[in-house]
């Protein structure tokens, strides 16, 4: 099953209103809003949106466990597309970005 962090569509250039409406539609719930302004929104299957102050959007899917047992979020482009993470380098920005 392909979590539903990686069914959205991009989001990039969509206002807020826009955003929250897909996220709804996608099955997605409000969760908290930081004091910074982060907003998280979850999905029943585990997957998660943040929307940070600055419009980025961060996608993860549902936590897996390593080899150590160490469980973590994958992080996902705008087009579902795992985000390789590789130490030193910026693999952190997703590339989505609404319009504040």
């Amino acid at each position: 099953m392909i979590p539903a962090a990686q069914q959205l569509p991009d989001l990039t250039g969509k206002t807020t209103s826009e955003a929250l409406t897909i996220l709804s539609n996608y099955g997605f719930q409000f969760q908290t809003q930081t004091r910074g302004g982060y907003e998280t929104f979850a999905h029943v299957d585990g997957s998660i949106i943040h929307i940070m102050p600055s419009g980025e959007i961060v996608r993860t899917v549902p936590k897996i466990k390593t080899s150590q047992g160490k469980p973590y979020r994958r992080r996902y482009d705008q087009n579902g597309n795992q985000i390789q993470f590789i130490p030193g380098a910026n693999t952190h920005n997703t590339g989505e970005i609404l319009i504040l």
